[in-house]
């Protein structure tokens, strides 16, 4: 008789762990996604912060100046109780100018008007012969609204371009249409105008402050000379002489306490040089600004530059004080300095961003079209290009209060 095998509860394999395996599965799911999940983060912060930190490192660039407060941090006008607004400005009207001939002219051109206190000076054309001859200096008064023809000035060459003023001198560049020319100066209480420099190749761009021009001139394919000269002395001295530079360097830029222009390598990069005047001696004092400042100019406390060659591609920085650079605009078309604001064209409007306040002013209505054409001591004029149909050109001016003067008065609207 066979026996039978008898199957009790006791005997009967049940499978084991069942919930510890579900859990285990569970478990591993969760450690794949928090894997996932920081493996994510870290490439986050590798694109973000390391790529950009080794790239910095690479070109020699401070890694802060990437995350310093751009201009909406610095500039923020809600917490300065300032408005901004439209100045009103004054404009360079002349119906007719009699000359010492008796020969009426009428002023349609205003070459490169710039401003110096109270008179605005700007080149135009007298002549009936050739194209934009540019062979008359003549001074505007703002407040008298009186036109001054300098007399005994001789041109040269081709035209009269980039006319400066500055008390009882003024300069100018005499140009070949092809290259080269010479820089002239005038003294206006005498009513002589006096040879400054001759060049072969590329115009100078020339800064004055007081009794100095600064200007940075080619000598040859690879050769570049820094110069100062005092109008008053009429003495040059060579700050500079750059040898083997294709690059090529910035203008310079002058004030009563300082002196700037950017070194520019075959890189594509720009650091900044500064001299600074004082005592009657000079000694160099330069700002680490990084290796993208290019253009830079100076009132002689603050400095602004641009972050590209082209200044439209990139940023408009600004350092007051010495203090680290911040940005206050970007895709500017030009700018210039005065003693306590940055203008600049931006969107065929010319904006004025104060350097003694949290503080910007738009200096031109929303329908109108304008191109700033410089800025100086506490003055700028710029074109008004909205109509351009009309034969002349319409040159406009304003004078910049203080920031906390304009705080004080209830805001810059007019």
């Amino acid at each position: 008789m066979k026996r039978r095998k008898h199957r009790g509860m006791s005997t009967i394999r049940r499978p084991m762990g069942v919930d510890r395996v579900r859990r285990s599965n569970a478990w591993s799911m969760w450690r794949y996604i928090v894997l996932i999940g920081i493996a994510a983060a870290v490439v986050l912060v590798m694109i973000f912060f390391g790529f950009p930190l080794i790239e910095d490192l690479l070109k020699g660039v401070d890694p802060s100046l990437r995350y310093q407060p751009k201009v909406e941090a610095e500039f923020n006008l809600e917490e300065s109780k300032v408005e901004t607004g439209t100045a009103a400005p004054g404009e360079i009207y002349i119906n007719a100018f009699t000359d010492s001939d008796a020969q009426q002219y009428k002023v349609r051109i205003k070459n490169e008007p710039f401003i110096d206190g109270d008179n605005i000076i700007f080149t135009t054309q007298f002549s009936q012969q050739g194209t934009l001859a540019l062979d008359t200096v003549l001074i505007y008064n703002t407040q008298t609204q009186e036109i001054t023809k300098l007399p005994n000035v001789e041109k040269k060459y081709d035209r009269l371009l980039s006319p400066l003023l500055s008390g009882n001198y003024a300069v100018w560049v005499d140009c070949l249409d092809k290259g080269g020319g010479r820089i002239v100066g005038y003294d206006i209480a005498a009513q002589q105008q006096f040879l400054i420099k001759e060049f072969a190749y590329a115009q100078p761009q020339i800064s004055i402050a007081g009794d100095l021009i600064a200007f940075m001139q080619w000598a040859g394919d690879t050769t570049q000379r820094l110069y100062v000269y005092n109008l008053k002395t009429r003495e040059p001295a060579t700050v500079r002489l750059y040898e083997n530079t294709a690059a090529g360097n910035s203008a310079a830029s002058i004030s009563a306490n300082d002196l700037v222009w950017a070194e520019y390598d075959t890189q594509g990069n720009g650091t900044l040089k500064r001299i600074v005047f004082a005592d009657g001696a000079s000694k160099t004092e330069n700002y680490d600004f990084g290796n993208q400042v290019f253009e830079p100019k100076t009132n002689g406390k603050d400095i602004v530059f641009a972050t590209a060659k082209d200044i439209i591609s990139g940023s408009l920085m600004l350092s007051t004080n010495g203090n680290a650079p911040v940005k206050i605009a970007e895709n500017v078309v030009n700018y210039a300095l005065g003693d306590n604001f940055v203008a600049y064209t931006k969107d065929m409007k010319v904006t004025v961003c104060y350097t003694d306040a949290q503080m910007t002013q738009t200096m031109t209505g929303e329908t109108s079209k304008n191109l700033l054409a410089c800025a100086n001591l506490n003055g700028i004029c710029y074109y008004d290009t909205t109509d351009t149909e009309i034969a002349d050109e319409a040159v406009l001016y304003a004078y910049m209060e203080s920031a906390h003067t304009q705080a004080q008065d209830g805001g810059a609207n007019g």
